[in-house]
């Protein structure tokens, strides 16, 4: 498996891996690193800064801006397989009759979905998308803030959002995040949605971060926590020794969920 996957094509794949480790790669680097021509380069950087992956600039191409994250509409299609299987395992490790914060976010609308068979839920999510996943559960009591809706994403912020959900002290903490640093601290890019997400942190008994491969690799600019702080971490990857020795020291449990392919013929 690559260390991205976000395109489906191999080259651009390479080329995000590269810059998402060193930063920031002029064109000829990439060129001889890729094995193609700088006008390759050039076509495949314009592309890519297209979709919000990277940052074009002159003469070469860096991380995507730790300000703006990719368009949701980008992150639901991205990634999809290792969302539902991190999803599903995340699923299986809440009980029924528990108490839910869920946050905003494309991979926890797919551990939305996975909740689904679960009885006597109560969820606590800022969240519209999530909502409107669970409500229809006869199951289920579904519980939404007052505040600010966010037309791209569906999420409600706001000084009321983050007054409600001080109000309870849930089960567990369901959530993602843009980016985890290599010292463990996890990032967001919108500070508003950061206030909620952290409110949550410290109202819940349990922190279930979901957290595919390529989180270790993204940048944002707003910090929500550490995951020192979480009880569990599902991936579909490792991250690097340095923040494994981390996860280790801390006690919090790695949960690898990988969807395995069919089997052919």
């Amino acid at each position: 498996m690559s260390l991205t996957e976000l395109t489906g094509n191999p080259r651009h794949d390479q080329l995000l891996t590269l810059i998402a480790d060193r930063g920031y790669m002029n064109i000829d680097e990439l060129a001889q690193l890729l094995d193609v021509s700088t006008q390759t380069v050039r076509r495949d950087i314009r592309k890519l800064s297209e979709q919000g992956l990277i940052t074009r600039h002159h003469g070469g191409a860096g991380r995507a801006s730790s300000v703006v994250n990719t368009a949701f509409e980008q992150r639901e299609v991205s990634m999809t397989e290792e969302k539902r299987a991190i999803a599903e395992a995340i699923a299986d490790y809440i009980p029924d009759g528990s108490t839910i914060f869920i946050t905003i976010g494309t991979t926890v609308e797919h551990v939305a979905r996975a909740l689904l068979n679960h009885n006597h839920l109560r969820i606590i999510t800022n969240s519209l998308r999530v909502a409107h996943i669970l409500y229809k559960n006869p199951r289920f009591e579904v519980m939404v803030p007052g505040g600010t809706l966010r037309a791209h994403n569906g999420g409600i912020i706001g000084p009321a959002a983050t007054a409600f959900v001080s109000g309870f002290r849930a089960d567990y903490l369901v959530t993602s995040m843009g980016a985890i640093e290599s010292d463990g601290a996890m990032m967001e890019f919108d500070v508003n949605e950061a206030s909620v997400v952290k409110t949550m942190i410290a109202h819940s008994r349990h922190v279930l971060l979901a957290a595919d491969h390529t989180k270790y690799h993204a940048s944002a600019a707003v910090e929500i926590g550490n995951v020192a702080q979480a009880t569990a971490l599902f991936t579909d990857e490792l991250p690097g020794p340095g923040l494994q020795t981390l996860l280790k020291s801390s006690q919090v449990e790695v949960v690898i969920n990988v969807r395995e392919e069919p089997q052919a013929g």
